[in-house]
C-alpha cells in the first residue's frame, strides 16, 4: 500500500515541458502514487505507438480521439468533457491518441504508476 500524502499544490505552469514525440509535449509530476500530466498535441499531431496503459482524462482545450487496436469504436472527447482509458493490451483494446482539429489541443491526465 502507498502512504499518502498531505494536501499540497501542484504548480504546473513551472515544470518543464517534456517532448514526447514531434507535435506532442507533457508536464507530468507524481502525486499521491499517481501521474497527473497536462499534455499538449500540435493541430494534426498522432501518436504512432499503442498504449497500453490506462488514463482519466479531462479535455482542457481543443479535441482528442483515440483509436483502439482491436477495432473498437474510436472515442472522441472535445473541450469540457472527460474521458476514460482502461488499461488493455496490445491486439486487445490499446489505444493511441490524435488531434483531428485545426488549433492545438490541451489535456490533463491522472494515471496510475505501475508498483515495481
Amino acid at each position: 500500500m502507498r502512504e499518502m500524502e498531505g494536501a499540497r499544490r501542484v504548480p504546473f505552469g513551472e515544470l518543464p515541458w517534456a517532448d514526447d514525440v514531434p507535435g506532442i509535449r507533457a508536464r507530468e509530476v507524481d502525486v499521491g502514487g499517481a501521474r497527473w500530466a497536462t499534455v499538449e498535441y500540435g493541430a494534426g499531431a498522432a501518436r504512432e505507438e499503442w498504449c497500453e496503459e490506462g488514463h482519466r482524462g479531462f479535455v482542457l482545450a481543443g479535441e482528442i480521439e483515440y483509436e483502439f487496436d482491436d477495432g473498437g469504436e474510436p472515442l472522441r472527447a472535445s473541450e469540457g468533457e472527460a474521458f476514460f482509458l482502461p488499461p488493455a493490451p496490445l491486439g486487445g483494446g490499446a489505444h493511441r491518441g490524435s488531434n483531428p482539429s485545426e488549433g492545438p489541443t490541451r489535456l490533463f491526465l491522472i494515471d496510475d504508476v505501475p508498483e515495481g
